[in-house]
């Protein structure tokens, strides 16, 4: 079976389409053209593979032969070669060395620095105030993982952070739109991108001499990677590696997340019946107290709330691979050098891998109603599939249950403008106008 070509009259056209709703193209194209097809897109053909057979081949069976290669050239200037950007044999010597401080046994700890951030972002908050959600989200994500990492906070002014993720996110939003130009020619936002880099890079590298300075350093993230040693060659990080790995987790660590627990309440806003469940979840299993790390597992109907969201707006909605060999795919070959497109976003939402793909239903995550998701993992991948799974999923599931349930005990989100709110493509998969709301106290 060979992989269809689909030109829909012109490939201007697609690009066109494709700028303006990147998800909603490929999704749509998918559904005409089946889960792996080519697609003209301006001066591109692009490479789509969201069938569950084929990311296996990709991901798992044959991911020796597949990498990330020169199709992550355009991020490399922020993320260096950290462990979502880099290859075998570095990648393997990452992941070995990294994976014990990843551990689930950290997991209370983590829950600790979550609640205390969450505590106090929330209390912050008066009944009536509007605000834009993810604006919220990211905060706080911004501050656990700062906290988790780094045992401190970035202090009460925050402003040069915020504008250089800022600058960062924009970047990032639009490296991969056909026809962008290369990162060296100067224009405005290239530059803006490189100046909030270095701040970035140059804040990082100083936390890490200090951190290596200290005699008793804190039992944190960033402590636990300095002493992190290579099982098979008892070798640690140099501090460059180091600064790439901790620049990857605090970028990636935290938007990620923060876009989570923002499609959830925009989600669960256009879902009262679910909300209520989960708020008397909530209320019968934490009462008024702050959540702690043994709670977490019994908020059973939170938590398929959190794997439906990842269903519907998974946050890495689409990442490259590049072929290291010539090889088949779905009966066709894939020469070596080219690059795949790999779409959660359309698996997700795939007719005959799940009933009504498009409804948000949590209750198809629920352990004695699950008959209409795929039994095949690969039908459901929100943190990637395969080796190279990411490291930190289990941090994020835990920050969103611990964020959402403090949350409810709190009040509500009331969606302002719900009619506005449309996915976009970025770094990440993010309600393009924010989800301004307004909070209303219990």
């Amino acid at each position: 079976m060979s992989i269809p070509v689909i030109k829909e009259t012109m490939t201007l056209a697609n690009a066109r389409a494709m700028a303006a709703d990147a998800p909603g193209f490929l999704l749509g194209t998918a559904r005409r053209a089946g889960p792996v097809f080519r697609a003209g897109v301006g001066p591109l053909t692009l490479t789509v593979v969201a069938e569950p057979e084929a990311l296996q081949q990709v991901l798992q069976k044959q991911a020796k032969t597949w990498g990330r290669g020169t199709a992550v050239d355009a991020i490399r200037p922020l993320l260096g070669n950290g462990l979502p950007l880099s290859d075998p044999p570095l990648w393997l010597t990452q992941r070995r060395t990294m994976q014990p401080s990843f551990h689930r046994a950290h997991g209370p700890g983590w829950v600790h620095s979550m609640r205390d951030v969450t505590a106090a972002s929330l209390s912050a908050l008066a009944s009536g105030q509007e605000l834009v959600t993810r604006q919220l989200m990211m905060t706080i994500a911004r501050d656990v993982i700062v906290r988790a990492m780094f045992s401190q906070s970035l202090g009460a002014d925050t402003r040069a952070f915020d504008d250089a993720f800022h600058e960062v996110e924009a970047y990032v939003s639009t490296s991969m739109v056909p026809g962008k130009l290369p990162l060296w020619v100067p224009t405005p936002q290239h530059l803006r991108f490189k100046r909030a880099t270095t701040f970035l890079h140059r804040h990082i590298q100083q936390v890490i001499e200090e951190r290596r300075r200290l005699e008793q350093p804190p039992a944190d993230l960033l402590t636990l990677l300095v002493q992190a040693r290579d099982p098979e060659t008892g070798e640690a990080m140099s501090d460059p590696q180091l600064r790439d790995e901790v620049m990857n987790i605090f970028f990636a660590g935290h938007e990620t997340t923060a876009n989570l627990m923002t499609w959830a309440v925009y989600l669960l806003s256009q879902h009262p019946a679910v909300l209520e469940r989960a708020e008397a979840e909530v209320r019968a299993v934490l009462g008024d107290r702050t959540p702690e790390p043994e709670d977490l597992p019994k908020l059973t109907w939170l938590g398929s709330i959190i794997r439906e969201t990842l269903r519907l707006y998974p946050p890495a909605w689409l990442f490259a691979r590049q072929s290291f060999d010539t090889q088949q795919l779905q009966g066709e070959a894939i020469a070596k050098g080219q690059v795949v497109l790999v779409v959660p976003y359309i698996t997700h939402r795939f007719p005959s891998l799940w009933k009504d793909p498009d409804t948000f239903d949590p209750s198809r995550f629920e352990k004695d109603q699950s008959t209409d998701a795929a039994a095949w993992k690969y039908a459901y991948l929100p943190f990637g599939a395969g080796p190279h799974v990411c490291i930190g999923n289990h941090f994020a599931l835990l920050e969103a249950a611990t964020v959402l349930a403090m949350l409810m005990q709190r009040g509500r989100l009331e969606v302002l403008r719900p009619h506005e709110v449309r996915a976009k493509m970025g770094a990440t998969l993010f309600v393009g106008n924010g989800l301004p709301a307004r909070f209303v106290a219990r």
